[in-house]
């Protein structure tokens, strides 16, 4: 574990900032979107759009927050980091084309 992720472990921003990217995933599954319609959506919601910038606004805070911290880190370093917790996140919110049968592996 590098030394910034064990200041990020436990940081309330992390949290809000995998909330609001659930919410949008809730969103796309309202919606009835798939994976594939992510790259180029065939609608723009309000509340799609909302949470996007919620979700860039605290990525941006968490980068700054841990660069205050002395840690010289880039946005590919924070974004490595917090892939695998969004990876979790979409699979227990599948979209349209997305496997809609989970395994309990982890769970």
């Amino acid at each position: 574990m590098k030394p910034f992720e064990k200041l990020l472990e436990d940081n309330i921003s992390l949290r809000q900032a995998l909330d609001v990217y659930f919410e949008l995933r809730q969103h796309f599954q309202e919606l009835g979107f798939s994976e594939s319609q992510l790259d180029d959506p065939p609608s723009y919601t309000f509340k799609m759009m909302n949470l996007f910038d919620k979700f860039q606004n605290k990525m941006n805070y968490l980068l700054s927050y841990v660069k205050d911290y002395g840690f010289e880190i880039t946005r590919e370093e924070l974004n490595d980091y917090i892939k695998p917790l969004l990876m979790k996140i979409n699979e227990v919110t599948p979209l349209k084309d997305g496997s809609n049968e989970r395994d309990n592996t982890g769970d």
